[in-house]
């Protein structure tokens, strides 16, 4: 077996050929690197474009938001009131609001108050994860 490095370095040789390839992953940071994609769930396409273009069409707001304790951290979010959406990604959360007029310092101040005073919050750009997780809920 290779690695996945070396899958796709091989790949790329072979699209460099003029090769026409389809690829099944459910690895996301894979997914990005494909010329087109299919995003589907349980059977059912979600959308069907570039990366490039899923991404630009993300219309939200969406935050990173980063702590030492990463369990208390994500249960207080989702208590959130104004929280659309929250899930783990890698050692941060990625949030969107409800209101795109939410401001994030209204997050911040809630998490003083549930006792979590250095939460790192930032605006962050949408990946094609994002992108994925925002089309199927």
């Amino acid at each position: 077996a290779v690695s996945r490095q070396e899958f796709w370095e091989m790949l790329k040789r072979l699209k460099a050929q003029g090769i026409t390839i389809l690829v099944s992953t459910p690895y996301m940071d894979e997914a990005g690197m494909c010329d087109r994609v299919a995003l589907l769930q349980n059977g059912r396409i979600l959308e069907t474009n570039s990366p490039k273009s899923i991404m630009e069409r993300f219309n939200k707001p969406i935050y990173s938001v980063s702590n030492d304790n990463m369990y208390q951290l994500l249960t207080y979010c989702r208590q959130f009131p104004e929280v659309a959406s929250v899930y783990p990604f890698g050692d941060e959360l990625h949030i969107t609001f409800s209101e795109s007029s939410v401001n994030p310092a209204h997050l911040k101040g809630f998490l003083v108050s549930k006792g979590i005073p250095d939460a790192n919050i930032k605006q962050i750009q949408p990946d094609i994860e994002d992108c994925f997780m925002e089309l199927s809920t």
